[in-house]
């Protein structure tokens, strides 16, 4: 039975146009309401099924149950009993979704709800251009330090004096740079996913991953770039 869900924050309604979905920042926006969306939930042995009619009522996103979902959690569905206060949509979807192994993927004005296993399996390729971090980031090497003696060996201590190098010791490589993105992007899909890949051509590093993969390995190029 669906016990009662109480909206804890009051949602700013959103009608988003068909063109939008496709927009360059639609999926930020998506992201950004999960992450900001507030609420409180109290249901009791709820239908899978129901718990999301719900959460797309009150965020006024669209979601959308894979048909392998109901396959593996049977017939009537998996059953879901939470009771949350004040948290965000994106941890209490997480709450839900990550122990029954399932996960979602924001795809054509749609976040579809699908396994893991599923959504692993639907890699993409892109090319990252990423010859502009190979050339400025840099090692640089820190201050020397000497000290200084006036009046030669015999003299007492009188300072110490600073310089620093002038010239970087060393790049960041492309080597350094796929360890980089494969330790902070994807959790285990480098190694679980047999779709999953990077390859080194010429400052270009050509990438197989997940849609939500990508998005991560954007998001940390982004930063590295503030950097430079």
């Amino acid at each position: 039975m669906r016990a009662l869900a109480v909206v804890a924050v009051a949602v700013l309604s959103v009608t988003a146009q068909a063109q939008e979905d496709h927009a360059p920042g639609a999926v930020q926006k998506v992201r950004d309401k999960l992450a900001s969306l507030k609420i409180t939930l109290d249901f009791t042995n709820a239908r899978l099924d129901e718990v999301v009619a719900y959460f797309q009522e009150y965020s006024g996103l669209n979601f959308h149950l894979d048909p392998d979902v109901r396959t593996k959690e049977g017939e009537d569905g998996s059953r879901v009993t939470i009771k949350l206060k004040d948290v965000t949509m994106k941890s209490a979807l997480k709450l839900i979704l990550n122990p029954r192994e399932l996960g979602c993927i924001y795809k054509d004005g749609v976040i579809v709800i699908a396994p893991k296993a599923k959504l692993g399996a639907l890699t993409t390729t892109r090319v990252y251009d990423v010859r502009d971090l190979l050339f400025r980031l840099r090692d640089f090497a820190g201050p020397r330090v000497e000290l200084t003696v006036p009046g030669g060996a015999g003299a007492a201590l009188a300072g110490a004096s600073f310089t620093l190098e002038e010239e970087p010791k060393g790049e960041i490589t492309e080597e350094f740079l796929t360890d980089l993105i494969k330790t902070n992007t994807g959790d285990r899909s480098w190694d679980d996913s047999t779709n999953a890949s990077i390859t080194q051509i010429n400052g270009l590093l050509v990438i197989s991953q997940s849609k939500p993969v990508h998005d991560e390995i954007r998001r940390l190029l982004d930063l590295l770039r503030q950097f430079k």
